[in-house]
Formats: C-alpha cells, structure tokens, sequence
C-alpha cells in the first residue's frame, strides 16, 4: 500500500483526498445534519398546531374551573336546605300561591340515585283545565323559587272539557342530599372465656 501512495503522483493524492472528504461530508449531512433540518421542519410546521392545542386546553381549564365553581355552590345550596324539604309538598305550595291549586291533577314523585351522597328527585305533575297566563305564572314560580327546581319535558294540549283551557303535563326535577343510612348498633365485646377449674390431686 506504500508502495502505491508513492507511485501516485501528488495530484492523484489531492483528489483522493477530496474524494474522501466529499464522502464524509456527504455522510455527515445525510446521518446528521439532514436529520436534524427535517426535525426543525417538522418542529415549525407543528408548532400552529402546538398553539391551538395550548388554547383548547386553556379553554378547558377555564370551563372546568367554572363547572368546578358551580358544582360546589349547587352543593353548598343543597346542603343548606332542610331536611324536610318535599319536593312534592313545595309544588303543592306553589300551586296554591298561583291560584291554579283546583286544577293539579297529581303529582307522581320518582327518586334516582345519583351516588353515596346525591340524589336526582322528579315529580311528575298534572294539570286540567288551566289558563295559559295561570300557568306561565305557576312555571316562573317554580323556576325563580331558589330550591333548584327545573322544569323538563313540558307537554301542552287543550283540555277536552274546556277548549279556551289548558291540560299540562311537566316533570319537575331538583338534587337531593341522600339520606346516611342509620349508622349500626355497636357491637358488644366479646365476653372473656370462663376457665374451668379443674380438681386438685390429693
């Protein structure tokens, strides 16, 4: 192999060399250096997106933390009713302030179990032969009365004895604390065992 580098001449020598430099410059751009451009490409071309993403997730944040508030004031309202409220009873109430009381047909109350702590209570009520502005005036009361009552699923039909009169037929639906199952008797101590006593030797 020396005996060949000293047979080629000196400008054979130089290319070589700049053969051998060109091919580790062209590996150096292709395992280093392209790598790294198409990262910093994708990178740029990714940030927009990036962005966006950054606000949706603020926006998240931010709505959580109002359902969050929210949440926690339906509670802190539910916690400070009575444990005598009835749903039911209220209604009726109501009904009678509205000056509609002659006209509830029923109220079906239905409880549904939300978790160990909370409960969804709906009453389900009816009403014959009522004036549209009676009833408009029994629905706002029941909406604007602060014991987080909703009024769902509202049905409006003629009455069939009265044709200038209503028949309606609405579910009422409002959260509720879930009574603590009565805590249980505590359990009496185990009573020591009773040695027997066993005959002396004589």
């Amino acid at each position: 192999m020396i005996l060949f580098m000293k047979k080629i001449s000196k400008r054979e020598k130089s290319l070589i060399a700049t053969a051998f430099g060109a091919i580790a410059l062209f590996l150096i751009y292709q395992f280093a250096i392209n790598p790294f451009l198409k990262y910093a490409v994708r990178i740029q071309e990714e940030i927009p997106r990036m962005k966006g993403d950054l606000l949706t997730a603020r926006r998240i944040q931010t709505r959580y933390l109002d359902l969050d508030r929210e949440i926690r004031r339906v509670r802190q309202r539910i916690d400070q009713r009575t444990a005598e409220f009835s749903p039911n009873d209220f209604l009726s109430t109501l009904a009678k302030n509205a000056g509609i009381f002659p006209n509830l047909d029923g109220i079906k109350p239905d409880h549904t179990k939300i978790n160990e702590s909370y409960g969804e209570d709906t009453a389900t009520v009816k009403l014959k032969n009522v004036q549209l502005e009676k009833l408009v005036n029994y629905l706002y009361d029941i909406e604007s009365s602060g014991q987080l009552l909703t009024v769902k699923e509202l049905s409006i039909k003629p009455d069939n004895d009265n044709s200038l009169a209503l028949e309606v037929t609405f579910d009422v639906s409002t959260f509720t604390r879930t009574k603590k199952s009565a805590e249980g008797k505590a359990e009496k101590p185990p009573s020591k065992p009773q040695h027997t006593q066993r005959p002396r030797r004589r």
